[in-house]
């Protein structure tokens, strides 16, 4: 064997080896590749998955509960407007009968005028109720000496009664 015949077989087999090998790892890299970007697709399709199901969870815990409670809120919100206009227009009432009370022929000796008077007089806090004053209607007195305030009346001597009933 010559040098030549010894350097023919090893250039040429391993040429060839070399030929198929490089033609066999190209192959295979392309395969790895291929499931390496299929692993890639499989992954953004759990990763979006994933995220539906957060969105849906996300929805049915909060969304719907705050847009239920947001409606209850403004529900509520729309029965007290009413009920404030309700009240502002008894009010309103209210000030124009007590406004035209002191144009009653009876206005000296009425109860709820006095009253009124009284809870003005006493805006600095002070027990504004009555409760120890008495019972003033109709020019009578109670008796502060019965202490259970059983009923009995003492006249009082205001004569001015001006047509109203004993």
């Amino acid at each position: 064997m010559t040098f030549s015949e010894i350097l023919n077989i090893l250039l040429g087999g391993g040429l060839l080896a070399l030929l198929v090998g490089v033609i066999t790892l190209k192959a295979t890299v392309r395969k790895a590749n291929a499931e390496a970007e299929k692993a890639k697709a499989d992954a953004e399709g759990v990763r979006i998955t994933n995220t539906d199901n957060a969105t849906r969870i996300l929805v049915e815990n909060i969304v719907k509960p705050l847009k239920e409670e947001l409606n209850a809120t403004r529900e509520d919100l729309q029965a007290t407007k009413r009920e404030m206009a309700s009240t502002k227009r008894e009010m309103q009432r209210l000030r124009k009968a007590v406004e035209s009370a002191s144009n009653c022929p009876h206005s000296d000796g009425c109860p709820v005028l006095r009253k009124l008077r009284d809870n003005q007089k006493d805006s600095d806090g002070a027990d504004s109720d009555g409760a120890d004053q008495g019972d003033h209607r109709h020019g009578s007195i109670r008796n502060k000496n019965d202490p259970k305030g059983s009923g009995t009346v003492e006249q009082s001597g205001n004569r001015n009664s001006r047509g109203q009933p004993p």
